[in-house]
Parts: C-alpha cells; sequence; structure tokens
C-alpha cells in the first residue's frame, strides 16, 4: 500500500527548502504528491485511532469536569482516591502509556551505560571464541535475518514518520485547503458564514405557509400536557376521594335493589323463617311422640332428656318483625325509584375526568388563531426574519474574527514567526529523525561486515577490535543513549493529540456510534454539572469549599448551554444531510429567548386563553347537583337496623346450640327418628346457618347513613377548596406547559423555512471538522511511530 521508499524520503528532506517550504510554490503536481503522501499513509492513521479507543474505552469524557467540581466543592480538606477514581479509571490507558514512557525515558540510558561498561571490562561474553565450525555459521545467519527484519520494520515505520512529519508540516503552511489545515479551518468559516447568508435570504423570501402538520404536532402536545394538568389537579383537590366514597355509596345502594342477590337472599330468609314458624310445631310433635315410644330400654334416660328438651325449647324464637324484613323491602323498592339519582353521582367522577377537554375546549378559539396568524401574519414573518438575520449578524462578526485570528496574512511580523516556529519544528523534527537513520545505518554496516569480513580467532587488549562488531556495538549504544530523547518527543505530542482525538474528534466525525449527538449529551452535562454546583447552597460554609465563578463567566456558561440545548452537533454534522434545517434543529431542546419576540404575543394569548379557562363554576354545579341528588336520597339516612342486627346474632330456636341437638338424636341410632332428623336439617339447621349472612347483610345495609354522610362532608370540604386548587393546579400547569408551547411555537413560527435545506452548512461545517480531526491531528501524531521504531 505505501510506495514510498527511503530514498525518496531522503531525497523529499533535502529538497524541502527549495520546493516545499516556498509558499509561493504549490502547483497542481507538489499538491497531487502531497494527497497521495497522505493516501498512501491512511493506514496508519486507521492503526493509531484502533490504538487509542483500546486504551482510552468507551466511558463518557465527563470524569474531569464532574471530579474536578466535586473536589472543589467537597467538605473534605484531604484529597482521598475515592474522589479521584472516576478519573483513574477512565484514563487508566493513558496513565499506563505515560508511566511505561517515563520509566523508558530513565531506564534505557541507565540501562545502556551499563551494558557498554560490562562489555569494555569483558564480563558480558564479548570476548571471541573459537570457531565451531559446524554451528558458528548457522547462528551468525539466524542472528543476521532477525536482526535484518527487525531494523526493516524500524525503517518502515522511520518512513512513516518522515511522511506524517513532512505532512504535518504542510498541515500547517499550506495555502491549498486540500493540504493546508489552516486554510482548510479558513475556507470552513467562509463557507459557515456564506450558507448562514444565503439560509437568511430564503428566510427572507418564504411567504404563507401550510401548518397543518406543524399544528397536529402542537395539538397532540397540547392535549398531553392538559391531560398531566387534570392529573395534577386531582391529585392536588384530592378528588379521588370523594369519587372513591361516592363509588362505595352507588355500590351498596346497587347491591340492595329490588331483584339483587342480597334482596334476594333477605326475602328467601324471610319466607323460610315463616314457613319453619309454621312447621316448627308439628316437628316438634312427631319428634317428642316418636322419642316416647320408640325408644330402647337402655337409651330411656337420654330419650327422656331429649324429649323434655324439645318440648321445652324446640320453638321459635326469632320472629319476622324483629328482623325488620318488610321494612328491608320497602327501603329496597324506594332505591329503585330513585335509581336516576344514584347514577347522578356519577356526573361528579365523569366531570373531573374530562378537564382535559373543558379546558381544550375553551381555548380551542385562541389556538386556531394563533396558528392563523402564525401561517398568514406577515408581521410574524418578519420579525422572524429579522430575528435570525441579527443572529446571523452576529455569528458573521465572530467567524470574521476568527478568520482574522487564523488569517496569515493578517500581520506580518506573526506570520513571520508563525512561519519561523513552523520551519523549526519541521527541521528539528528531520534532526531528531535522523538519529534512528544513523542507527540503522550502523546496524546494517555492521551486519554487512560481520557477514563478509573476516573475524580473528583471538584478540589482544581489552575490546573486540572486529569491524562489524564494533558497528554493531556503536548502533546499540546510540540506541540506548538517544532512545530517551526520542520518548520525550513521543510523549507531548501522544498527550495532546491522543486526549483531543478520544475525547472530541472521534464523536465528531462519527467514528463512535451516534457521535455527534452524544458530544452534545456530554457537553450539556458538563455545562449543567457547573451550574447546579455554583448554585448549589451549601450544607456548612465554614467547612465546604465552593465552586467561585464570576456573573460574566456564569452568563457565557448559561448561554452555551441554552446553544448546546439545540444539540447543534447532531443536528449540523448528522440530520442536515438528509433533512432540511427545521426538521433538522426540531429534535433539540429548541428554546432560545431571541425568537420570542416572534412568538409572544401569540404566547401570551395562549397563555391568557388558558388562565380565562372556567374550571371552577362546572365543578360547583356538578357539586350543587350531587347534594341535591343527596337530598332526594335523604330517607337512607334515616335506617336504623341496630335491633335486627342485634336479633340476627341470637339462635333462631330456644335450643343454643341445634347442631349439638340433632348430634344427640343421631346417636341415638333409631330408625324411626331419621325422618324427624332430615325435617330438623333441612328447616331450622339450615336457617339458623344461613343467621350469619343475613346479619351481614343488615350490616351493610345499616352503613346507609355513614356512607351519606361522608359523601355530603366530601363534597362540601371539596367545594371549600376548589377555588384554591383550581389557581394552585393551573400555576403548576403552566410552569410545564410554557415550556413546551414555547418550543413548538418557535419551531412553528420557523416551519415557514420548511424549504430551506441545511446540506451546504453541514458540509462547511464537515469541513472544520476534517481541518482539525485529520488534516491537522492525524499527522502529528507521527510520535507513536517514531515509539515503534525505538
Amino acid at each position: 500500500m505505501m510506495r514510498v521508499d527511503l530514498s525518496t524520503i531522503l531525497l523529499l528532506c533535502i529538497s524541502t527548502h527549495i520546493s516545499v517550504c516556498d509558499l509561493g510554490v504549490d502547483d497542481d503536481s507538489s499538491i497531487t504528491t502531497m494527497l497521495q503522501l497522505r493516501d498512501s499513509v491512511h493506514f496508519s492513521y486507521t492503526i493509531s485511532n484502533f490504538f487509542l479507543d483500546l486504551i482510552r474505552g468507551q466511558k463518557p469524557p465527563t470524569a474531569v469536569f464532574e471530579t474536578l467540581i466535586n473536589v472543589r466543592t467537597s467538605h473534605h480538606s484531604r484529597l482521598t482516591y475515592r474522589s479521584v477514581e472516576p478519573v483513574v479509571t477512565t484514563y487508566l490507558g493513558y496513565g499506563i502509556c505515560l508511566i511505561i514512557g517515563v520509566l523508558f525515558a530513565i531506564l534505557m540510558p541507565v540501562v545502556g551505560l551499563l551494558f557498554c561498561c560490562a562489555r569494555c571490562c569483558g564480563k558480558c561474553g564479548g570476548r571471541v571464541q573459537f570457531v565451531d565450525s559446524k554451528h558458528d555459521p548457522c547462528k551468525r545467519v539466524t542472528y543476521t535475518v532477525c536482526l535484518v527484519l527487525i531494523v526493516t520494520f524500524q525503517l518502515a515505520a522511520v518512513v512513516l514518520v518522515f511522511i506524517n512529519h513532512y505532512l504535518f508540516h504542510e498541515a500547517l503552511v499550506s495555502r491549498d485547503p486540500r493540504i493546508g489545515a489552516v486554510s482548510q479551518i479558513n475556507l470552513s468559516l467562509v463557507e459557515f458564514e456564506a450558507s448562514l447568508k444565503d439560509m437568511v435570504q430564503m428566510a427572507k423570501n418564504t411567504s404563507t405557509t401550510d401548518l397543518a402538520e406543524q399544528k397536529e404536532r402542537f395539538m397532540r402536545i397540547v392535549d398531553d400536557g392538559l391531560v398531566d394538568f387534570q392529573e395534577d389537579f386531582i391529585k392536588i383537590s384530592q378528588a379521588n376521594d370523594v369519587s372513591s366514597v361516592i363509588s362505595e355509596f352507588q355500590t351498596t345502594s346497587r347491591d340492595f335493589l329490588p331483584g339483587s342477590e342480597a334482596i334476594s337472599q333477605i326475602s328467601y330468609f324471610n319466607h323460610s323463617l315463616y314457613e319453619m314458624i309454621s312447621e316448627l310445631p308439628t316437628i316438634r310433635q312427631r319428634l317428642t311422640d316418636t322419642l316416647n315410644t320408640g325408644c330402647s330400654i337402655e337409651k330411656i334416660i337420654e330419650c327422656h332428656e331429649l324429649m323434655k328438651l324439645a318440648n321445652d325449647k324446640l320453638k321459635v324464637r326469632l320472629l319476622p318483625s324483629m328482623l325488620q324484613l318488610d321494612e328491608v323491602i320497602s327501603i329496597s323498592n324506594q332505591i329503585q325509584r330513585h335509581l336516576t339519582d344514584v347514577d347522578s353521582l356519577n356526573e361528579f367522577s365523569e366531570t373531573i375526568n374530562n378537564l382535559a377537554v373543558i379546558v381544550r375546549r375553551s381555548i380551542d378559539s385562541d389556538l386556531d388563531r394563533a396558528w392563523k396568524d402564525l401561517a398568514q401574519s406577515p408581521e410574524t414573518r418578519e420579525k422572524l426574519a429579522s430575528v435570525f438575520e441579527g443572529i446571523v449578524a452576529n455569528a458573521s462578526t465572530a467567524l470574521k474574527f476568527a478568520r482574522d485570528l487564523i488569517s496569515m496574512d493578517s500581520n506580518e511580523e506573526v506570520n513571520n514567526n508563525y512561519l519561523r516556529t513552523v520551519e523549526y519544528l519541521l527541521y528539528g523534527g528531520m534532526a531528531l529523525l535522523c538519529i534512528p537513520i544513523l542507527i540503522f545505518l550502523l546496524l546494517y554496516l555492521g551486519l554487512c561486515f560481520g557477514t563478509c569480513g573476516d573475524r580473528p580467532y583471538e584478540e589482544a587488549g581489552l575490546c573486540n577490535r572486529g569491524v562489524g562488531a564494533n558497528l554493531l556495538l556503536a548502533a546499540v549504544g546510540f540506541m540506548f543513549l538517544f532512545s530517551a530523547i526520542l520518548m520525550v518527543f513521543c510523549i507531548l505530542p501522544f498527550l495532546v493529540g491522543g486526549p483531543l482525538q478520544t475525547e472530541v474528534c472521534r464523536y465528531l466525525t462519527g467514528r463512535y456510534p451516534d457521535g455527534p449527538r452524544k458530544m452534545d449529551q456530554y457537553v450539556f452535562e458538563t455545562l449543567k454539572s457547573i451550574l447546579v454546583a455554583v448554585e448549589r447552597p451549601l450544607p456548612d460554609s465554614s467547612k465546604s469549599r465552593s465552586l467561585h465563578i464570576n456573573k460574566d463567566s456564569i452568563n457565557t456558561v448559561q448561554s452555551t448551554l441554552d446553544i448546546v440545548r439545540f444539540n447543534l452537533s447532531d443536528t449540523i454534522l448528522t440530520r442536515c444531510e438528509h433533512e432540511p434545517f427545521v426538521k433538522a434543529i426540531s429534535t433539540g431542546e429548541f428554546v432560545w429567548p431571541v425568537l420570542n419576540d416572534a412568538i409572544d404575543g401569540i404566547l401570551q394569548g395562549l397563555v391568557a386563553s388558558f388562565k380565562r379557562a372556567d374550571l371552577v363554576s362546572p365543578l360547583q354545579n356538578i357539586i350543587q347537583s350531587s347534594l341535591a341528588a343527596l337530598e332526594r336520597l335523604k330517607f337512607l339516612s334515616a335506617i336504623n337496623f341496630s335491633e335486627a342486627i342485634n336479633q340476627a346474632n341470637t339462635p333462631i330456636t330456644n335450643i343454643n346450640d341445634l347442631n349439638e341437638f340433632v348430634s344427640r338424636l343421631k346417636g341415638l341410632n333409631m330408625d324411626s327418628l331419621t325422618p324427624h332428623i332430615q325435617a330438623l336439617v333441612n328447616g331450622p339447621v339450615k336457617l339458623d346457618a344461613s343467621r350469619s349472612n343475613i346479619h351481614t347483610l343488615f350490616m351493610r345495609f345499616n352503613s346507609f347513613p355513614n356512607q351519606m354522610n361522608h359523601v355530603v362532608s366530601n363534597l362540601n370540604r371539596y367545594n371549600e377548596k376548589l377555588s384554591t386548587s383550581v389557581h394552585s393546579s393551573m400555576d403548576r400547569g403552566l410552569i410545564k406547559l410554557r415550556p413546551l408551547f414555547t418550543k413548538e411555537l418557535q419551531l412553528a413560527v420557523i416551519a415557514t423555512w420548511h424549504d430551506i435545506p441545511c446540506q451546504s452548512l453541514r458540509l462547511a461545517a464537515k469541513r472544520g471538522v476534517d481541518s482539525v480531526c485529520y488534516t491537522f491531528l492525524m499527522p502529528f501524531r507521527f510520535c507513536m511511530y517514531q515509539h515503534i521504531s525505538d
């Protein structure tokens, strides 16, 4: 992929000051050569990005600011590891690389010095031994091949460093925007300003616009906001408490309607009680006759006891008049006649649950009028165009200032100093890169002499006098001595270019999934945390440290935060590629105070319309209607079944435990008693067992007065607090609805620009990002390849 050899690079270095550094000569052939060089080393950029992503990880870049704010506002006087742990874990890869680099720069010269001393003193096997005719050639060839491969790999890395260093120089000085980063940024600013001016011109030329889609979207948001307002009102006014007691009262009323299960049970019990009253004397007589005549001698005593008990106590104790059963039936029929009054109590819950509809109906006309003004009023469009024109004018001033700041022609003295500094960087970098070239030259010469030359089998003196060995030893010495210098010059660009790539560029260039939107989110969270830290009250000011920022800085942060709300990075760099400006910018929190002039009248009209919505009158009418219905149901408050409840607790017959009596009869084992026992089981015993259920029904029936009083008291209390609850809920609702109204009205106001594209804006912004993240930053990271060559 890379077709540039070492001789070409060296020739390029020698002729640089003649052909390239002359800023007046940027012909097409040299530009083509530069582009080819950049394409030839593009794979190295991919490798470097992969390496940086590997050591950086995927954690968000907000840890530094959050940790700084926490440390500045912490009440602890000492800095603990836990407070800085997020930064350490986020940038652990960079920390490890920095530690390795520092240790390398310190230890390599020391190891080289020890090696040279040991070599000269003959302590590390440096003296020549006798030749093993069979094994020595094989060892020499193996060592030579391995060394050649390593040196060749390092030489390729040096070639990449030369190319990137040269491209970095061109990025700083070239006037062609395809090569020079400064020229590319300048062109990006020019294009960005031109795109904004074109958008202003197109905004002025817009006419009446169909806002049906925006109106539909706005109405959905209004409906959702009113539903939230309704839920908030129900919670504040405690309307659910009133609805629940009304529902309980209605449920009880319907449970005692004629034909209901409760009334059927009561009627059946009443009928069964009358039947038992009429049949019980016959059952008692037959039972006593059987016990008197059919009992055996051994059971005669038990039979006489049971016969006496039947004659004395097998009589009805509970009479229908005691249970007020007829009164229950009568009240049930009255409830049936007033069932419409019971059902009319539903209107309270229905009204409460339809407050959103009531408010929407009251502001419908104002909404229609507002949208008509937005769509057809020239005044609104003129206000909008003037506001946008003012914004663009401010932006143009800022862009012009930025162009003048980076322009090479604005100040001749500054320009000369800048070019002189760049030349120092160029020649200093090449001089630095000549060190590994010298080392490689010594290694290659040492290999040539060591492979082809004659080596003495014995030597005189302390050091090896073989030419190849001396050259290799010199290369090794230079390698150890100069590695520290090279590493220092590698660490500095690495610590600058690496974080810039991983914290900014990989998001803006889209290498990270959904990168521009993530970048907007991270910047917003960081600025928001700063404002929160500034405004947050500290619990103990004597022991806590606060974050002090002057008022101007706070205003700057707040203004930046308002701009970041738009998700501008995602809007311009991503969505503008396929969407018009209005649709692209509508994804962010589009609330910009400068646009308030264009919508202020409409917004105030909607707010006033919302406040004028009359919720008190319909609710008061419903409450009065409900109280009137309860007044017509006042007969229920006179219910008193206390005596019937007490009687329902007593057994039906004078025998307290009728089941025990039946069990004693069965214990006689007399077949003649079987029909009489069955008659007792089907009659008194069964009816006595259902008595508990009747008692429960009477308890519920007797709760009518309490339930009615509870409903009346809740309605009256609700009516007293109604006005306060309505105003409080409206104020809370406006706090939530105003930002929604503002955002959607601003989007609707700029919907007249629905045909204005923003692709040119995206291309200009993308050119600016590429100028920093590709044209400048990629060659700047040549230090990593230089580290490889070490």
